[in-house]
């Protein structure tokens, strides 16, 4: 019932129109220092290659100027996003893992009992791998680099890649641990009917197999463990950026300037 109530509470945050898929503003959360990330500046998301034109519209009259991809290329080019004037396109994949390439071959031929584990392996390599860490390290830049418009990232169905990209961003501009698992969570709700039987969240033909397996997989408490076990081994998201992403003090600085009021 709790996490229903979240929904409720999130209608500022959840952009229900017909043909999104887990649209979301991340403006209005509340950090630990008081502060508030500015809304219409950046937005979370599943696929968006089949977006409606009000849509498109409504984007484009908040400032979208930004869309990062987390798919893979492959994926990108069989379901490519909608192209938007003005809109600068960016591929930035997590996947695949270079410290355990054949991760995904694993993930295609496990059983249903499997995936489960594997899911949440899936959280722990997206944290570590140093593949994946130039993919974030990139995306922060690139928020950084833009001073006043709106970028929007996103996956399949908004839940695994692009919830770490959202736990990311909320732990460098301080929002509260709990506040950010809710924000991750609540993708149950939005996404709930898709979760039944061997349905994906994403249930589309073009998704890779190791994809849709991913999201027949609803969010999980423990997928969000992982990622904040590795990032306190470092101190703290601020360390975990710089020492893992290899990203600046300025760059940090400039994020929370640029992304909270």
């Amino acid at each position: 019932m709790r996490r229903r109530s979240f929904i409720t509470e999130s209608n500022g945050h959840l952009i229900a129109l017909t043909g999104t898929i887990n649209l979301r503003d991340m403006g209005g959360y509340h950090t630990k220092d008081g502060r508030t990330i500015r809304r219409h500046r950046l937005y979370r998301s599943g696929l968006i290659t089949f977006m409606p034109r009000a849509v498109q519209a409504h984007m484009l009259e908040v400032g979208l100027n930004q869309d990062l991809d987390l798919r893979q290329a492959d994926n990108s080019t069989t379901a490519p996003d909608v192209k938007l004037p003005g809109v600068a396109y960016h591929n930035l994949s997590l996947y695949p893992f270079a410290d355990h390439p054949h991760f995904q071959e694993e993930f295609r031929g496990a059983t249903t009992a499997e995936k489960f584990k594997l899911a949440r392996l899936s959280y722990l390599y997206m944290a570590t791998d140093p593949r994946t860490a130039k993919m974030l390290r990139r995306v922060i830049q690139l928020l950084v680099a833009d001073e006043t418009g709106a970028t929007l990232f996103h996956c399949f169905a908004g839940k695994d890649r692009t919830g770490v990209v959202a736990m990311l961003i909320e732990g460098l501009l301080g929002v509260p641990e709990k506040v950010a698992h809710q924000d991750y969570i609540v993708t149950n709700d939005i996404l709930m009917d898709r979760f039944k039987g061997n349905q994906a969240a994403a249930d589309l033909p073009m998704a890779d197999r190791m994809v849709t397996g991913m999201n027949s997989q609803p969010a999980d408490d423990s997928y969000f463990a992982a990622v904040q076990t590795v990032v306190k081994k470092y101190g703290g998201w601020g360390q975990y950026a710089m020492r893992h992403l290899a990203l600046s003090v300025s760059e940090i600085a400039d994020l929370r300037r640029l992304y909270l009021e």
